[in-house]
């Protein structure tokens, strides 16, 4: 990504922020707008693991692979089964990506593999990211397997996405590293996260939201409306 590009994502990513802070302030309930000031997280707190601070992305961040030793250190879950047939329709079928589990890299299709998919796109410098992704995490173990939820961390530096999820607890959603960047590209979506993808089970394309979702019931409700899946 060039450096320009990077600069507008953290002008979005700034404005998506302040623009949502105040509709939950004006907007939401009392119970929502104290969480929203107060930085509430859905009940996950950091771990002794460090994260790196959140802020705008480096112009030009070095490319990064979590080595064996660390990546042992978080158990989480497989990409995918490689016993079950992969998704090869769609725009994002063929997309390879780096699995954090383990290292290999496959295709969001092989994760995929013939049911609905969501796909947040994240990074760990977006503060609003870190907020929903203890929510997506929840909403993902509701699901169960009526939907394959995964997240991908846009970004070169895995090293930092790997110790991010560590620190903020999100151990039990499958994720991957974009390293390249290339899936908001392939979707011809704005320069902003985070992102999400909802993507049907024959592997076309539902929606692209452009907002963040912070809390449980605002992925469910997601799903619900892109995908027709209920919890």
């Amino acid at each position: 990504m060039s450096s320009s590009t990077r600069w507008s994502l953290v002008a979005l990513v700034a404005l998506v922020g302040v623009v949502v802070a105040l509709v939950s302030t004006l907007g939401g309930s009392d119970g929502d707008s104290s969480a929203a000031r107060s930085g509430d997280t859905g009940g996950t707190t950091l771990s002794s693991q460090a994260a790196p601070p959140p802020g705008g992305p480096p112009a030009d961040e070095p490319i990064t692979v979590v080595d064996p030793d660390t990546r042992a250190t978080v158990d989480l879950p497989e990409c995918r089964d490689s016993a079950v047939a992969a998704t090869t329709d769609g725009p994002v079928a063929g997309l390879m990506v780096r699995c954090m589990d383990d290292g290999s890299t496959t295709t969001l299709g092989k994760i995929q593999a013939g049911k609905p998919m969501v796909v947040n796109m994240w990074a760990y410098w977006c503060e609003p990211c870190r907020r929903e992704l203890p929510a997506i995490q929840d909403a993902a173990a509701t699901l169960g397997d009526e939907v394959r939820v995964v997240v991908s961390h846009t970004d070169p530096s895995e090293t930092k996405g790997f110790d991010t999820l560590g620190a903020l607890g999100v151990d039990e959603l499958i994720s991957v590293s974009d390293q390249e960047e290339e899936l908001p590209t392939i979707l011809g979506a704005p320069p902003v996260l985070p992102l999400t993808l909802f993507v049907r089970a024959d592997g076309t394309v539902a929606h692209v939201l452009v907002q963040p979702m912070y809390s449980e019931q605002d992925v469910l409700d997601a799903v619900a409306e892109y995908l027709g899946v209920t919890a």
